[in-house]
Parts: structure tokens; sequence; C-alpha cells
């Protein structure tokens, strides 16, 4: 079986999950809640990107074994302190891929520009 990818953006908000194949095809999207710890604790997070990858994974038709790699854009990845329990929440995917983790601002910034550097301007609107 070809390898695939996956991807996460998991934000205050939302998070969102796309498998691409190879050649940078998506496969498989799937989405879900919030996910940033701050405010879904971290059994909210690991909840959220386990329902987003396993709509991806469903439509993709793969499972975690075919997935050669990840990355992960999450919203309240912040500090270096921050890291370890982001990886046990990470852990609950069952992935045995590499994978970087990093602020989801860092999508924005790899997305929206072909230099790799660039501003990315957030918002949030509190209620």
């Amino acid at each position: 079986m070809a390898p695939y990818y996956l991807g996460l953006d998991v934000g205050s908000s939302k998070t969102h999950a796309l498998i691409a194949d190879a050649a940078g095809r998506c496969v498989g999207f799937g989405a879900a809640g919030a996910g940033n710890y701050q405010t879904v604790g971290y059994d909210g997070l690991a909840r959220a990107m386990g329902t987003a990858v396993a709509a991806a994974a469903r439509l993709a038709g793969v499972s975690a074994a075919d997935i050669a790699g990840a990355g992960f854009g999450v919203a309240g990845h912040d500090w270096p302190a921050d890291r370890p329990p982001h990886l046990e929440a990470i852990a609950t995917l069952g992935l045995s891929c590499p994978f970087e983790l990093v602020n989801d601002a860092v999508n924005g910034l790899l997305a929206g520009t072909t230099a790799g550097w660039g501003v990315n301007v957030l918002s949030l609107i509190h209620i």
C-alpha cells in the first residue's frame, strides 16, 4: 500500500484532519469541534483529534498503520512545558510514524507564504 500522510489543524473552535497520498492528493478529510486544551482539557483534545482522524481514515480507507508521517498544528501548544501532555494526547491516536507538533499559527505561515516566513494574524472573539 502506498504511503499516506496525516495533517491536523486543531484550533479553539474546530479540528480538521486531512489524509493525503504520496502525490499530495487528498484522500480523506474529517472534522470535529474545539481541541485547544485550554478550553476542552487534554481529554477533549484527544477526543477531537480522534474523531477527526477516524473520519478521515474511514473516507480514505486507511488505518493508523498506513500513515507514514504526520503533522500537528495545535492551538494551545505554546511552550516547551506544553509538549509532554500534548504528546500523550497524540499517543491516543495509535500512530507509529514520525510526526511534528507545532502551534497552529505555524499552519497559517506555511500555507500562506512560499517563502516560509511572514506575518500571520489570528483573531479571537470571546463573548
